[in-house]
């Protein structure tokens, strides 16, 4: 009977760590689309991705960010063939593509989406998007991040930079955006201050206040494009963020790790169970005589969280994949 409701008592558990570990953004690689794209400038068609421009009226006819997807054969928005570079989506068929920096002149684009739900506030959120520094691109830049708020920003400058906001999450300034063959991940944990439901992505600084570097050899242009795909915000509370501090019954290390993950239990033996940050349960097993090495090789890079439930406590932690 004990052990019944030992597994009972786990199994609800992970129920309620898979519904409080959901994305919250809609469409996150940009695969859902009403038709495909016959141009540029048509992020719209990646419902209900837009970009935050209203100086010709409405967000569809000011749109100037991209959408790339499989579908489209002429290799000016194609995937991985485009008019900018060569790269395949990190998932899927499609992806999206924004200028981020122009060493000429203040030029910006940007994308944004209304969340599925509003943040809540004092909940810490898991926020993540990978991007790739287009072929063509002449600089890159370290700038990239991303601004919560409670409505949309619908800037109506002529695509500007957005510098009047500082954004929650952003790339750290010395870890320059350069990788033109892989993605590189950005991530972060916001606090939220409850409200929030609309998430922009994009460079806030304008040209004066961003760290760039000038590229040289084939690159033609003074602009920064960027490929983006896979787009994750999770409400992490409880999930590895707020750890159990009260006693450190777990330890989870190396942290980031490559290959391979120790956990050490001080008590007892316990259910172990790995998650990805959509949620999904990528790896369960038990931790006995009060050690686990855990083979990790095999997932991709990202943020994961543990969770170790015993006969008597739940414990939660969070490690980087790199």
């Amino acid at each position: 009977m004990k052990k019944i409701i030992f597994l009972t008592k786990m199994l609800n558990m992970f129920q309620h760590l898979s519904l409080t570990s959901q994305n919250l953004v809609p469409n996150p690689s940009f695969e859902n689309i009403t038709q495909c794209p016959t141009g540029f400038s048509q992020i719209y068609l990646a419902v209900p991705w837009f970009q935050p421009s209203i100086h010709y009226g409405n967000i569809t006819n000011s749109s100037s960010s991209d959408l790339l997807n499989t579908c489209e054969l002429s290799n000016t928005e194609g995937v991985p063939n485009n008019a900018l570079g060569y790269q395949f989506a990190r998932t899927g068929n499609g992806y999206a593509n924004i200028a981020e920096y122009n060493d000429l002149y203040n030029y910006r684009e940007y994308l944004e989406i209304q969340l599925d739900s509003t943040l809540i506030a004092n909940h810490h959120y898991c926020v993540e998007f990978y991007v790739s520094l287009a072929n063509l691109s002449g600089n890159a830049i370290s700038n990239m991040g991303v601004y919560f708020s409670n409505d949309s920003l619908l800037d109506t400058t002529f695509y500007h930079a957005i510098d009047y906001v500082i954004p929650q999450i952003e790339n750290p300034s010395g870890n320059m955006l350069s990788d033109t063959a892989n993605w590189m991940l950005i991530s972060g944990t916001y606090v939220a201050t409850g409200g929030e439901k609309f998430m922009t992505i994009g460079n806030f600084h304008n040209p004066q206040n961003s760290n760039a570097d000038t590229l040289y050899g084939l690159y033609t242009n003074g602009i920064a494009y960027y490929y983006l795909d896979d787009v994750s915000v999770i409400d992490c509370t409880g999930v590895g963020v707020e750890e159990n501090n009260k006693e450190d019954m777990v330890e989870v290390y190396p942290n980031p790790a490559t290959n391979s993950i120790t956990l050490t239990l001080t008590k007892g033996e316990g259910i172990v169970a790995l998650y990805n940050v959509l949620g999904e349960c990528v790896l369960t097993t038990s931790i006995a005589n009060h050690k686990k090495e855990i083979d990790i090789s095999f997932l991709p890079k990202g943020v994961y969280f543990v969770n170790v439930k015993s006969d008597t406590q739940s414990m939660n932690r969070k490690f980087v994949k790199e």
